[in-house]
């Protein structure tokens, strides 16, 4: 799942009626006792009062997605298993054709096992994201590849390959010890053996790259690999399902470190849209809100109009902690 790149927005937005806050969970290096309170959240206390817990998604530590991007596909209708998930297609509305997401990347190589760095950490500009892609292009070209740079970091590869194969997203990888099995592979033999020729090909490219050298002599991580993920085909088209909106706040700059930042963000988040998801509910539309931690998706949904639904609300209604203490 790629949060900065998606399909063509509708020319009429249908009025928000899921909302799903990534990155949700309380600050990991923060004990409970050291966590600041949040600012006063009206819109998203006011939401919380009429929605219960109706579903969770729950994700061990070696599950190949994050419980968001699960949550994201649920809400679209998007097919596939974990690891298997069809983003490149879904997120550039192609159909048909099997595609996957290309992200360079820097990989720590063991005797038997690798290390993905966080792909965040690379911080790749356009020019050296572009220079990397072309140099790598031919390459994909011998194996019936096309490739189209979508943004600084990420390029959208189309093709046979890339049918039938798993591919965990690179969240989820990410600062993890992980042997050749847990990267991107086919399930057919020869398709593998192609595969893995490829990728072999492509980092020794990317390795031995000016790009990479400057890098490198600039004490920034050298790109040595590329990251496949989202891979897979659409056989019909799926458009972004109406009023289904993620909210990236959390998810952005300093929010995941920094608790000033982050309760910023919270309150970005109320203003916008929290508020127009309230406004919604209000108007009788059937809303869900979705939060997302590391660990676990909890999406909430009305809770019902009828009195015992109402009076036991009064003594079930779980509060923004407590929910975010179980993602």
């Amino acid at each position: 799942m790629m949060s900065a790149y998606s399909p063509d927005s509708q020319a009429a937005p249908a009025p928000l009626r899921h909302l799903l806050i990534a990155d949700a969970a309380p600050l990991p290096q923060l004990a409970d006792a050291d966590a600041p309170p949040l600012p006063p959240l009206p819109n998203l206390d006011a939401l919380l009062a009429r929605l219960r817990p109706t579903h969770t998604l729950t994700c061990d530590e070696g599950s190949p997605e994050t419980p968001h991007a699960l949550a994201v596909a649920r809400a679209n209708g998007l097919p596939g298993e974990p690891g298997r998930l069809p983003w490149a297609a879904f997120e550039s509305g192609t159909v048909g054709t099997p595609c996957a997401w290309l992200r360079p990347a820097h990989l720590q190589m063991g005797m038997d096992d690798v290390q993905l760095i966080g792909l965040d950490q690379l911080e790749l500009s356009a020019e050296e994201s572009e220079q990397l892609m072309a140099a790598v292009a031919p390459l994909l070209t011998d194996d019936g590849l096309t490739l189209r740079h979508a943004f600084p970091g990420a390029w959208l590869a189309q093709g046979e390959l890339l049918r039938h194969l798993f591919a965990p997203a690179p969240e989820r990888a990410a600062g993890r010890l992980l042997t050749r099995t847990e990267l991107a592979r086919a399930d057919d033999p020869a398709q593998q053996r192609q595969l893995a020729r490829l990728l072999s090909e492509l980092e020794m490219v990317l390795a031995t790259h000016p790009v990479s050298q400057v890098r490198e002599a600039a004490r920034r991580w050298p790109i040595n690999a590329v990251w496949v993920h989202g891979a897979g085909a659409l056989d019909a088209p799926l458009p972004p399902a109406p009023g289904v909106r993620v909210a990236p706040q959390l998810s952005q700059g300093a929010a995941a470190q920094d608790p000033a930042t982050q309760a910023a963000a919270w309150q970005a988040i109320d203003r916008g849209e929290a508020a127009e998801l309230l406004a919604s509910l209000r108007a009788g539309v059937p809303v869900q809100l979705t939060l997302s931690g590391p660990e676990r998706a909890v999406t909430l949904a009305p809770s019902g109009s009828g009195l015992w639904s109402r009076v036991s609300s009064l003594f079930g209604r779980p509060t923004l902690m407590e929910l975010r203490k179980q993602l």
